[in-house]
């Protein structure tokens, strides 16, 4: 009996169905040689196929099969070329964190470097305490006037700028050490961090002295980190819009990490989901996000609000600021952050207002044409701004 057409490349599926497993367990770039080969299998079948049907549908797969391996392929040049403008970090740099996503290792001398091309944007050393934070200078221990708090992302962290040219290190050197300073800044926090620092026990088993002061510096941006719509800290804490407080503004409750309903899928769908983070479209498309709305901007004043409220219950006589770098990202949301912060009654500094010509000439005021964030000159004013109107001290010359 003559067998059935189907049954002819019935082995070459089974043998495919093997090297895919291979192919995606092993290989970089797996769904470009998966499309590659599946076309070529196609290719195979059309020709064993004695009925025209079968071989019209086996043409058409393999097209279809050989526009996503393009696809893929197109995708993986343009990201891999976009990766490569990324900052180069040592082996377990970022270390999972329960309570803020991620941190850094501690106790570590980390190495850092950024190209753009050939380009050497910076090559810095971050020096990472026994305590989690950022390196800060020497200060006068007990006698110091003041005991600083500060927050933020990578423009508070210091990124691109060695450990004596950040924000706070400049704060300390400025006052002659009588402001003990603490830098509780990272790559991609946000105010969700501040707060769940706070919420978690981890600024007191961090510090010496009882804060005086709390500086927040917050960016647009923040407010959809604090939503979650961002993959690099699907782990973050997540905080939903509460009961009103009893003065009738927004509070907000603690809700877990963000990530936690995709911790607790199935086997099945983290294999799945594993698989499909192989694929180059697939990343990017994951990497999208809907803009913050209305509601997102609420939850992002309740947040820092919430911040400023725990500051000022658990270290009375204590100030907390706000530095604020109006940078528009092009979201509708971006020019409503700042009357927001404001209309919630707190002291909120604007970059754009201590930093001399910042928006007629913002280059100046950063680490490079390739690169946005905050130059040791940007820190420096700022650094002297907190310390002469916020601190009420006088800057050394």
């Amino acid at each position: 009996m003559t067998p059935r057409p189907f049954s002819r490349i019935l082995p070459l599926i089974a043998v495919g169905a093997m090297l895919a497993l291979g192919t995606v367990a092993w290989l970089p770039s797996p769904f470009v040689w998966l499309s590659a080969a599946g076309a070529l299998a196609c290719v195979m079948g059309a020709w064993r196929s004695g009925r025209g049907v079968m071989r019209v549908a086996c043409v058409n797969v393999g097209l279809v099969l050989l526009l996503v391996g393009a696809v893929e392929a197109a995708f993986a040049v343009l990201l891999t070329r976009r990766n490569s403008s990324f900052p180069e970090y040592p082996p377990q740099y970022f270390q999972t964190d329960e309570d803020l996503g991620a941190a850094p290792e501690r106790g570590i001398v980390a190495r850092v470097r950024k190209l753009h091309g050939s380009t050497v944007v910076y090559d810095v050393v971050y020096t990472i305490g026994s305590n989690g934070l950022r390196r800060s200078p020497n200060d006068r221990g007990e006698g110091a006037a003041a005991c600083v708090l500060f927050f933020g992302d990578s423009f508070m962290f210091g990124e691109g700028l060695p450990d004596d040219q950040t924000l706070p290190w400049r704060v300390s050197v400025l006052t002659s050490g009588a402001a003990r300073v603490y830098n509780f800044g990272f790559h991609g926090y946000g105010a969700e961090q501040m707060l769940a620092a706070f919420d978690r026990n981890r600024v007191e088993p961090a510090i010496q002295c009882r804060p005086t002061h709390v500086i927040y510096e917050a960016i647009p941006d923040h407010v959809a980190r604090a939503a979650g719509y961002y993959t690099f800290m699907r782990h973050g804490p997540r905080y939903e819009l509460a009961a009103a407080t009893a003065g009738g503004a927004d509070s907000v409750a603690y809700r877990g990490h963000f990530n936690d309903d995709e911790l607790r899928r199935s086997a099945a769908r983290a294999v799945l989901a594993s698989v499909l983070a192989k694929s180059w479209l697939y990343r990017w498309l994951a990497s999208l996000s809907p803009p913050p709305d209305d509601n997102d901007l609420r939850r992002y004043v309740a947040i820092v609000s919430a911040a400023a409220r725990l500051t000022a219950a658990r270290y009375p006589g204590s100030r907390f600021d706000v530095l604020y770098w109006d940078i528009h990202y092009g979201q509708p949301l971006d020019e409503k952050v700042l009357p927001a912060l404001r209309g919630a009654g707190l002291s909120v500094h604007v970059v754009e207002q201590i930093l001399p010509g910042f928006r007629e000439r913002p280059l100046s005021y950063t680490l490079s044409a390739y690169d946005a964030h905050p130059s040791a000159r940007a820190d420096d004013l700022l650094a002297r701004y907190l310390v002469g109107q916020v601190f009420h001290m006088a800057p050394r010359p």
